[in-house]
């Protein structure tokens, strides 16, 4: 089939919709388009049909760049349409108007996440969450499928949509390499590789620091910097996360105790496992499973500096354990949670569409 992706929010070569999705479904046999924002080019099997730069501001975003993202979306003339951004839902519709098959992508549970937008007045953000829901529901309905990135987010739709589909955003073993170096001779480093901002504990990590004979090491989009023994690294491509892994002695992940992350699944803390590296991560329901269950990862309260601290100087010290951590986690991913399962899933949707 002809397919195409549509985003207007994420980057080009987005890990979940380029990487993952795109490419799996190019590797099964479809001409596979992606819109975002960016340039024309071909890369692993999928036509990037980039329409420039997004508009500026979040208003721009949602209304400019959208619109865009559909303009450029009907010149690829697809059979399936894949969208991954609620603002794209009027687009969606319009889409399925045209006769076509349209799946909607929904990496996050918004009407919850709409709870929690700072920039939203307090007051508003009720009621904005339960007119969201309401359209969410009018369009959805009349498409072809719902795609999930986690069984929480899954159970949202269920009743509302007329198929939900679970593709969990698990690693792909081929970009995340199993680190073999031994931890008695890596740095006195912990990082975290990720979005940045205060929800996902970027204050919480630094404070934690304080007083720690480590260094922790930042990367994602932020300036480079160096603040006593935190850095930041700016983005880094995959090769460049390997390697912080591999000079790493744990990984964080520490966000705030805010309701749409408890049951989320950060692709990070899967990333840490597949890599051989024990996570440090916040004490919400949906993490404790997998920390128990695999031995390697530590709970901490997010409030408790003390607590994370303790946590990172141990495994700073007690290296052995450290690396035992790692490689449970690293056996735990291998049976459980690879990109490999969730493509199968993926594939079998298209066929069925």
């Amino acid at each position: 089939m002809k397919v195409c992706h549509i985003t207007s929010a994420h980057p080009q070569e987005d890990i979940r919709i380029f990487h993952k999705e795109c490419v799996t479904l190019a590797e099964g046999g479809h001409r596979t388009y992606q819109v975002s924002c960016g340039t024309l080019y071909k890369k692993n099997g999928v036509r990037m049909a980039g329409f420039g730069d997004a508009a500026s501001g979040r208003l721009g975003r949602m209304l400019g760049t959208a619109r865009k993202a559909y303009r450029m979306a009907l010149k690829v003339d697809a059979e399936v349409y894949h969208f991954h951004d609620p603002e794209l839902l009027p687009y969606g519709l319009k889409l399925k108007r045209k006769g076509k098959k349209v799946i909607f992508d929904s990496h996050e549970d918004v009407p919850g996440q709409i709870l929690d937008k700072t920039w939203i007045p307090a007051p508003l953000r009720k009621i904005i969450s339960g007119l969201y829901r309401k359209y969410e529901t009018h369009v959805v309905k009349h498409l072809d499928a719902v795609v999930a990135a986690t069984p929480h987010i899954a159970e949202k739709f269920e009743g509302r949509a007329k198929k939900v589909v679970v593709v969990n955003n698990f690693p792909n073993l081929d970009d995340i390499r199993f680190q073999k170096a031994p931890f008695a001779g890596r740095e006195a480093l912990v990082c975290y590789a990720g979005g940045i901002d205060e929800n996902r504990g970027e204050s919480i990590m630094k404070h934690a620091m304080e007083g720690v004979p480590g260094e922790l090491v930042i990367a994602g989009d932020h300036p480079e910097e160096k603040q006593e023994n935190v850095t930041y690294v700016g983005r880094l491509d995959r090769d460049g996360v390997n390697d912080l892994y591999g000079r790493s002695v744990a990984g964080l992940c520490i966000l705030k105790p805010i309701e749409n992350y408890y049951y989320s699944q950060p692709i990070k803390m899967y990333e840490y496992m597949a890599a051989g590296l024990p996570f440090i991560c916040s004490d919400f329901p949906g993490w404790r499973k997998v920390a128990e269950e695999s031995g390697g990862g530590i709970l901490v309260d997010p409030t408790d500096n003390d607590g994370i601290r303790s946590a990172i100087t141990g495994l700073l010290t007690d290296r052995e354990k450290a690396e035992r951590m790692g490689r449970k986690g690293r056996d735990y991913v291998v049976a459980n949670c690879t990109w490999e399962n969730e493509a199968k899933t993926l594939l079998r949707l298209y066929e069925e569409l």
